[in-house]
């Protein structure tokens, strides 16, 4: 299913995000203009529903307090040079024609329950393949997570339930592969166990970039 970039109603324009409806049965409202914030959040809540959608949150700079907050979405920073040394990096193999499945599949079983997670498509891992950098963790010849990201950003990280604890060697692996001068992440603030982690590993929120309210609710 499409995203809407443009979405016109009667009393607003939004971008609505609906191709986590298949996948999650989930949308996304991004207010841009509103002239009737209620009446055209009915108009979204209903064209989202019409589409399949069983939830659906929306952000903007109206006043949605009366709505349920969902979560924040969050920059978090960190200097290079004040990461914690790297004793034992976890062995990574690069995501590949041969193992990119495994990396989908992966993907979407530790992310489904993460807000604003997108799912992973056949389309979306090969423009990972192309354009980012990614792998899968391998401890004593079993897959045991997964990591993505670019030089400076750390995109995922996720380890299978009988790995945990691996996640701080697993994002000092990646992070320490990095050349930039500080790097950073987004996160939600709803997943205090990924906030825990990159708060041990010298991160700081910088920014929150939006605020999520439950429109299903309304």
């Amino acid at each position: 299913m499409k995203d809407i970039p443009i979405f016109t109603g009667e009393n607003g324009v939004a971008t609505l995000i609906l191709r986590e409806i298949p996948h999650q049965q989930r949308a996304y409202v991004m207010l841009r203009t509103v002239w009737r914030l209620q009446p055209f959040l009915a108009e979204c809540w209903d064209f989202c529903r019409m589409a399949g959608a069983e939830s659906v949150y929306v952000m903007g700079q109206e006043d949605l307090s009366n709505l349920p907050f969902v979560h924040a979405m969050e920059r978090w920073t960190c200097r290079r040079a004040d990461l914690p040394p790297l004793a034992e990096p976890v062995e990574l193999t690069p995501l590949d024609d041969g193992n990119r499945e495994t990396f989908r599949t992966i993907y979407n079983r530790l992310f489904a329950q993460i807000p604003n997670a997108a799912t992973c498509t056949p389309q979306e891992v090969e423009r990972i393949q192309r354009e980012e950098r990614a792998a899968l963790a391998v401890v004593d010849g079993q897959v045991a997570g997964l990591a993505q990201w670019t030089d400076g950003r750390l995109e995922a990280i996720g380890v299978e339930p009988e790995f945990r604890g691996l996640g701080y060697r697993l994002a000092l692996t990646v992070l320490h592969r990095m050349t930039t001068e500080t790097v950073e992440l987004q996160v939600s603030s709803a997943n205090q166990r990924a906030l825990a982690l990159y708060q041990r590993l010298g991160f700081t929120r910088s920014e929150t970039l939006s605020r999520w309210y439950d429109l299903t609710a309304e």
